[in-house]
């Protein structure tokens, strides 16, 4: 019987530091909740019939996903970028600001 092969085998070592990886996870989480709270006004835009206001809010959402799927923690200019909008972008969302 053979070995499967290891979804590490053909990994590149990581070209950024502990503190990297952790400030993108954290980058990740903040971006993660800039999707929810999208999705939670999203909700009460459809709930409201306010038509335009989904479809901009969706855009909105889309936007932040994306932006998900392409930051990466040998950037950590970047990374540190999308924290601090994520926090001031949570607390307008929120309404908190």
């Amino acid at each position: 019987m053979t070995e499967p092969e290891s979804a590490l085998q053909n990994m590149e070592p990581a070209t950024w530091s502990t503190e990297d990886g952790t400030a993108y996870e954290v980058a990740l989480e903040g971006i993660n909740h800039v999707v929810g709270a999208y999705s939670r006004l999203i909700a009460e835009a459809k709930t409201a019939t306010d038509t335009a206001r989904v479809e901009t809010l969706t855009a909105e959402r889309r936007g932040w996903a994306a932006r998900r799927g392409s930051l990466t923690p040998a950037d950590r200019a970047e990374v540190d970028a999308v924290t601090a909008e994520c926090a001031r972008l949570l607390a307008q969302l929120r309404g908190t600001a």
